[in-house]
């Protein structure tokens, strides 16, 4: 399968704050358009987690703020899986704005029951993908 070099974005004038910058919670949206994104990337769009019942949920969220983003920005969001195993998954994220490094984040997710409302173990499938 060919690698997941990240998604595009462009900061609109609705995401900065009233400082003239990204607002931090925007940050948060980006980085779980491309989590979706590299899902999808790799068989797993959100529309066929839903027909099987489960999808991920943020259980922790480890975010530093390094570069200021402004509206007009071109920005680059990627994901890099780190670990697996039974019911947690880790993800690396980053959002550069050309050769700075704008936002690192570690992400903790579980997959969660649509149905009964709680957390499962990670498919097999998906382990298999965040283990790559």
């Amino acid at each position: 399968m060919t690698s997941f070099s990240g998604i595009e974005v462009q900061v609109m004038s609705t995401h900065v704050d009233l400082f003239g910058h990204l607002n931090h919670a925007r940050y948060l949206e980006y980085l779980e358009w491309a989590r979706f994104a590299w899902a999808a990337h790799h068989g797993f769009p959100i529309e066929k987690m839903v027909e099987e019942g489960y999808g991920p949920a943020i259980v922790r969220a480890n975010v530093t703020w390094r570069r200021e983003c402004r509206l007009g920005d071109k920005l680059r969001v990627t994901v890099q899986p780190l670990s697996a195993r039974r019911g947690i998954g880790k993800l690396h994220q980053e959002v550069w704005k050309g050769e700075e490094l704008c936002l690192e984040a570690e992400m903790s997710f579980v997959m969660f029951d649509l149905k009964a409302r709680k957390a499962l173990e990670l498919p097999e499938t998906f382990l298999a993908l965040v283990r790559e």
